[in-house]
């Protein structure tokens, strides 16, 4: 009897071990076919798997787009529970407000040489908390680069494709970084940015193969594109965008309802700053 209660008292705890707990918006649900398992996306680029033969998914996935819940996730990225939680629990952003101080429009700034490009690398900010969202990280990068040397970055949204996601069973549908441009032998070529997962800034092939395991080359493209090409036979795809955008929503919304971002968002920023480091724009 001692041994049979030892045993489960150990299952019990190495579930708790490898269980994850988090709160964020659902993004969509992506509907597997036949045996294939649904994909859950989460507004933070985190993806949860669930089992094909889960019905309850397939009846309500409209209806879960939006909503705020808590996720439990195993040590494999499969949904284990999922519960709803009230809106006004949310983290919200203030109002809108602009930047009135950062240009209406803009121009890429080309950074002249390789020991300015890792002058400004060297000085990128990583005090971010170790849970950060890339989003979030991207966007303070963008801001303090831009307040500290007035470099006018953009973004590279890494989106990863459903049948890459499947294959390798990935747990991110996207992943965002700053890039710009470094003369590089008589050439302005881009550059990403991404401090938290590379050693010096890469360029986007050489980025990209740091989270697509086939090592397959990401094609550059529009979000509509990637959206209705998501379940084909290409691993990912590159969207690129000002320094404005902070989530792939933004994007979105600029291709299908032509809402423009010209300004960084005074809102948005803090937003972005509370998640870093807890604290608001400085």
């Amino acid at each position: 009897m001692y041994k049979f209660s030892l045993f489960f008292l150990i299952l019990m705890f190495s579930n708790i071990a490898f269980a994850e707990k988090f709160r964020d918006v659902i993004h969509s649900v992506d509907l597997g076919q036949g045996d294939e398992e649904h994909i859950l996306k989460l507004q933070n680029g985190r993806v949860a798997f669930i089992p094909a033969d889960d019905s309850f998914y397939v009846k309500n996935a409209n209806e879960l787009i939006g909503e705020y819940v808590e996720i439990e996730l195993d040590d494999r990225f499969t949904l284990l529970s999922i519960t709803s939680l009230p809106r006004e629990e949310m983290p919200q952003e203030e109002d809108l407000v602009m930047d009135e101080s950062s240009p209406e429009k803009m121009v890429p700034t080309v950074i002249p040489n390789w020991n300015t490009a890792m002058k400004i690398w060297n000085g990128m900010n990583r005090s971010y908390k170790q849970n950060t969202e890339c989003s979030d990280r991207a966007h303070v990068w963008s801001y303090e680069e831009w307040r500290k040397h007035n470099l006018y970055s953009m973004k590279s949204f890494l989106f990863f494709t459903n049948t890459y996601i499947r294959a390798y069973r990935f747990n991110w549908w996207f992943h965002v970084a700053p890039y710009a441009f470094v003369r590089e032998y008589g050439r302005d070529v881009e550059h990403v940015f991404d401090r938290k997962y590379a050693s010096i800034p890469r360029h986007f092939k050489e980025w990209t193969d740091i989270f697509i395991r086939s090592r397959r080359a990401c094609p550059v493209t529009t979000y509509r594109h990637y959206r209705n090409n998501r379940n084909g036979s290409e691993h990912c795809f590159l969207v690129k965008s000002t320094m404005y955008y902070r989530l792939p929503l933004h994007v979105r919304n600029l291709e299908d309802s032509g809402i423009v971002k010209t300004r960084f968002s005074t809102s948005e920023v803090n937003f972005s700053y509370r998640a870093f480091t807890r604290r608001g724009v400085r």
